[in-house]
């Protein structure tokens, strides 16, 4: 008897669940379920059940609140179109608060602003200007380092290749000075993410970027007397900064090129270029456009 009532219970339960499936939108939910949006589309369903309880209907103002809360679970957002509006409204300095809009990747913390990079690196002979004039480039000397110090570690046969976790914790630990046992580095689709205990410290675009950072860091750190005298998120800036000239991908030794392309997410839409190896396809740096370099460009 209990077997056929459960065997009952189940039927009536699965067109539930197929309800539920297809309302559910998955690009916007879940791990894809994007904050900004969401807490717009919370607000304006708590202002729109305060609404209709101030009218004297309070317990339906209590039952839309929670509708359009379980709607906002269900597809992410509660307003059609929220994503476009939020992409089109929202102010960069809220999108910011996020991180939603683009930023420096490597070490996340905020630079001083008392350390410009370009002009650190010009200083130190780091870069040099190429025999046209128009651009900049590694100094022979530190492109022969940093290669030495890039390939003094085992290649990777792809982006996300055979490197161990161990071998990049112990690179970050000498990339920020943090002890080893309080850091991790973790790697989704490429893209690797740096904590220390809790907190969220790094962001590289992909392994090759790490150890572009990672390779340049030890470079400096030999020859450059002042570099570790300098604070941990201007370090990041200016190797940052130096990975916008490399030209042999740090992974697989195949050249960099740069390419332009338009970034879409839920909250913003913005052009870039990239410098993309052609060997591996690791991404090296993102850079966005000013608006007025990409609205000449179309």
């Amino acid at each position: 008897m209990n077997a056929s009532r459960d065997t009952a219970a189940g039927r009536l339960r699965e067109p539930a669940r197929v309800a539920v499936d297809r309302l559910r939108q998955p690009e916007y939910t879940g791990e894809n379920r994007c904050l900004p949006c969401t807490i717009v589309n919370v607000g304006i369903a708590a202002v729109g059940a305060t609404a209709v309880a101030a009218v004297g209907a309070p317990l339906l103002g209590t039952a839309g609140f929670g509708a359009a809360l379980a709607a906002i679970w269900l597809r992410g957002y509660l307003v059609p179109g929220t994503p476009e509006l939020t992409k089109r409204y929202l102010p960069e300095r809220v999108l910011a608060l996020f991180g939603k809009t683009p930023g420096s990747r490597g070490i996340t913390a905020r630079p001083s602003g008392e350390v410009d990079p370009e002009t650190y690196l010009l200083d130190a002979d780091i870069l040099v200007e190429t025999p046209a004039g128009d651009d900049f480039a590694f100094a022979p000397e530190f492109a022969s380092a940093w290669r030495a110090a890039a390939t003094g570690e085992p290649r990777d046969t792809g982006v996300d290749g055979d490197r161990s976790d161990r071998d990049d914790v112990a690179a970050l630990a000498t990339l920020t000075g943090i002890d080893a046992d309080e850091l991790a580095i973790d790697w989704y689709e490429g893209v690797g993410f740096a904590y220390a205990g809790d907190e969220k410290i790094g962001h590289w675009e992909s392994r090759a970027a790490f150890r572009a950072d990672v390779a340049a860091d030890r470079v400096l750190t030999a020859t450059r007397g002042d570099w570790t005298t300098l604070a941990l998120a201007d370090r990041s800036a200016v190797l940052g900064a130096l990975r916008l000239f490399v030209d042999e991908c740090p992974s697989c030794a195949g050249e960099v090129g740069l390419e332009e392309r338009v970034v879409e997410s839920c909250c913003s839409s913005y052009d870039v270029v990239a410098g993309r190896c052609a060997g591996c396809d690791a991404r090296l740096f993102e850079l966005r456009l000013p608006e007025s370099v990409a609205a000449a460009a179309e």
